[in-house]
């Protein structure tokens, strides 16, 4: 049975002025294709906001808690931060997926697809507190689900891929590599995009992430792998 959106709001330590926005961010396209005749909108374009607002005020933290990183440095730990599997925990943290609507076939689906439903019903309940708390209030919200993880970045090791390729491959092989966007898939506002890396025409890996920066370390991190166990091989 789904809880009551009240107990999301004592959970947040919030109260939505507008009570039809915290019930369209917990409403999920298919559950609003069952029940056409109570007009309800979905929770997607509360995403696309969500999501916005989620890298800004992660941006913002960032910005101010770590004063001497430089601009790749704070990418890499925002990228850490927002990813699919960091949304996913906070989701399951707040336990959000027992608040969610979904249409009878959704409701059987498996557990990881329950997960990551969950985790983008995250960014919409973060578009709804937007337009109805404002930014600030949004900010110390996410800063409260996220807390726990932001403990953990500076013991967290956030490997930069793509240049230990690139230093392993020019050591090894005089060569350097590139890298290819193979196919876009997805909305625009959560592509998945698969990236092919080479080295003089020759695919390494393939990998797919939700930016082009993320898939392409992805893909760096399977060549090397890859590379590696060759060369131990040998």
């Amino acid at each position: 049975m789904v809880r009551e959106p009240e107990e999301l709001e004592n959970l947040l330590g919030i109260t939505f002025t507008n009570k039809n926005l915290l019930k369209q961010a917990l409403t999920h396209s298919s559950y609003r294709l069952c029940h056409k005749e109570e007009g309800l909108e979905d929770n997607e374009r509360l995403e696309f906001i969500g999501d916005a607002v989620l890298n800004l005020c992660i941006s913002f933290y960032l910005y101010e808690k770590f004063p001497k990183d430089r601009e790749g440095e704070l990418t890499k730990k925002r990228a850490y931060l927002v990813c699919k599997e960091r949304l996913i925990k906070v989701a399951e943290d707040l336990k959000l997926e027992e608040f969610i609507l979904l249409g009878r076939r959704e409701q059987s689906l498996d557990p990881k697809s329950k997960k990551n439903i969950a985790g983008r019903t995250l960014e919409a309940l973060i578009g709804a507190l937007f337009i109805d708390q404002g930014l600030e209030r949004t900010c110390e919200v996410i800063k409260k689900l996220f807390s726990p993880y932001f403990r953990t970045l500076k013991a967290s090791k956030i490997t930069d891929y793509k240049t230990k390729l690139q230093e392993f491959l020019q050591k090894n092989r005089g060569e350097i590599p590139t890298y290819e966007v193979i196919e876009i898939k997805g909305p625009a506002h959560r592509p998945q995009i698969e990236v092919a890396v080479k080295v003089v025409g020759e695919v390494l890996a393939l990998a797919k992430g939700a930016s082009r920066k993320e898939a392409e370390n992805l893909a760096a991190k399977k060549a090397l792998y890859k590379l590696k166990r060759k060369l131990i091989g040998k």
